[in-house]
Formats: C-alpha cells, structure tokens, sequence
C-alpha cells in the first residue's frame, strides 16, 4: 500500500467533527477565539467549573467537597477502585468481590480527587499547528537523505538540525506518513486531572516520543496502580509547553490521531485537533456506552494487554493495530463487493 493509498484508507474511519464535539471534544468558536468550547459528554465526569465555585463532586466516591481545602481539611475517601461486572443478574465489585451498594469502598484516601477543572484553563488550549506550506514534512511523505546515529535509523534533514526545545530532534520516520497513536497517562493533582505522561507512536509501531510531564497543579494522588506514575518520574519532566512544542514536530492540523477515549487526553494536553480515528467511538455496547480498550484488543487482536496497569506506548500501539486491522478488513470488503457497506456506517 502506498504512503497516499494508506492516508487514503485511514481517512475513510475518521470521526466526523459534530460526533466529536458531541463526545466531548473541545473546539474554537471561530479562528479568532481564545477559549475553548465543549459539550457536555453523557458519559463522561470530566467537565469545565466556574471560576468561582469550588464545590466539586469525588469521582471515586462520588461526595461533595471543597477543593480549596483538599490539603488543609482531608477528608477520608473511601471507594471502589475497579468497575463491577454483573453475575448471575447481580452486580459485584470486580476489586473485592463484594456486592454493589453494600459497602462504602475496599480502599480509601486522604484526599478526594476530581475531573473537574476551572474554566479559566479553557483559555490555555491550543489548535494543532496548520500546515506551514505544501511541502510541510509534518503532512507529506518525506524524502530519506541522511543517517543519524543517534536513533539509528534513516532520517531527514529535520532531524538533524536542533529542535525548538533544545535537544536533537527524534527520528520522524520516512514512511510513518502522519498517523500516529497518542495516548496520556494521567495524575490526579488539586486541578483535577492532569497529564503525567504522552507516548507517539508511528504506524509501523515505532515511539516517536515518550515523556513525562511535571504537573502544574500539587499532586493529590498519583494513581499508580493504573497509571504506572511514580513521583520520581516527574521530577524531571517537560512543561506542557515543552511537551506542545515537541509534539508539533510530529503532527499539524492534518495529521490522523489514532487513540482510545482521546478526548481526555487532548484535554489534559490542552489541545484541539479533530483529524481523529478514535476506537472508542467506533464501537459501542448495547447502552451505547464505549468499550475498554482492554476488551477492544482482546476481541479483534486477540491480545491481552494492561496487565496490572496502563502504559501509555502498549494502549497507542493497541488502537493502531486496532484501526489497522479494521482498514486491511475494510480494503478486503472492497476488493471483494465494492457494494459492500462501509465499516464506520456498522457503529
């Protein structure tokens, strides 16, 4: 398949702009505006509060409180960790075992944590870069001129030359042809959530970036049971800007993101880019509630994965696998019956 028939196909399972606006995904009114835009996601805790109030509801145990106090006043949270599933007609804790409703939680906390940032970071979000001209290597197949040593891998001349954040640019591969996997590790911090890690990955699989990011907000709680954060990790992680700056490197506006739920991750990332293949959106359940990437990858790639955690290059490796194995399937459809209904009108 050549680098335009591969755009070509994964263009075909990208989300329509209004699906996502309307799954969360946030949005500039117009090219002049300087505060993001969002919908209310049904699905989802994470939403946007007025500056002024600090009420906030514990995504864990689900109790009210004041998140000026989180530190000064703690107040105990105790919950559930993992979901319940249904046995038998009941529904039981999967982390205990124990029957929903009868028990306030198996762990619990010093501090309640929450998804629920101010609206004043809605002014902090960013557009992924337009194309600089026609022959923006972010958007075009790039030629292979040279050999950097340092990655031990064919390179361009982009990757020769020093980045914007200092430090040598990282191989942008030849034929990676903008698509790319992108999936955030996420901390809970007194703002809410917060981005902890950022993993890219290519679309033969190659890690164009894995960093760690130093929250902006105290940590209230790392999450590391499912995050994989440990608070050494941080300590000498990029900025947000740092991490934007590098990312911009890889991708612009026209570049296919490829993830699981991505509208979380742009958020914490404080971007907006709607050139999306999201795997959650693509498939739903019989309540039109999003499946786990750990059962998405289990059903199609027959492959086990988050095992005792996340990691964010294993969950961006899964979904482009994911989304390649519904393009080779989708490319087969057509040889076979070009009649044949589209796979993105099956959702």
């Amino acid at each position: 398949m050549s680098p335009q028939e591969m755009h070509d196909s994964y263009s075909r399972f990208i989300i329509p702009e209004e699906i996502l606006k309307n799954n969360g995904y946030l949005y500039f009114d117009n090219e002049t505006s300087n505060r993001a835009q969002y919908k209310r996601d049904k699905w989802s805790a994470y939403t946007f509060m007025p500056d002024t109030d600090s009420t906030r509801k514990c995504t864990r145990c689900s109790r009210l409180f004041n998140r000026k106090s989180t530190f000064t006043r703690p107040n105990l949270c105790q919950y559930h960790p993992l979901k319940t599933e249904l046995i038998n007609g009941l529904r039981y804790h999967k982390c205990c075992s124990r029957r929903a409703g009868t028990s306030k939680g198996c762990q619990s906390h010093s501090f309640h944590v929450h998804q629920q940032p101010s609206e004043s970071v809605l002014k902090e979000f960013v557009e992924t870069p337009r194309p600089v001209s026609e022959s923006d290597y972010r958007s075009n197949k790039v030629n292979i001129i040279s050999y950097d040593d340092r990655c031990h891998r064919w390179a361009s001349v982009w990757q020769i030359t020093e980045s914007i954040t200092g430090v040598p640019v990282a191989c942008i591969s030849s034929d990676s042809f903008q698509i790319f996997g992108l999936d955030v590790e996420m901390i809970h911090t007194e703002n809410g959530l917060e981005a902890a890690r950022i993993s890219l990955v290519d679309a033969k699989y190659r890690i164009m970036i894995d960093e760690f990011i130093k929250p902006e907000g105290k940590i209230v709680h790392l999450n590391t049971q499912f995050s994989g954060i440990e608070m050494d990790h941080l300590e000498h992680g990029k900025t947000l800007r740092q991490i934007h700056r590098l990312l911009f490197q890889y991708i612009n506006h026209s570049s296919i993101l490829i993830g699981h739920g991505l509208s979380n991750d742009l958020k914490v990332l404080h971007l907006i880019h709607f050139n999306v293949i999201d795997t959650g959106l693509l498939f739903e359940d019989e309540n039109g509630k999003m499946f786990s990437l750990k059962k998405l990858a289990k059903h199609i790639l027959e492959e086990d994965i988050q095992h005792g955690g996340h990691d964010s290059i294993e969950d961006a490796t899964a979904t482009l696998k994911i989304v390649e194995k519904l393009v080779h399937t989708d490319r087969m459809r057509s040889v076979s019956s070009p009649s044949s209904p589209d796979l993105l009108n099956s959702r």
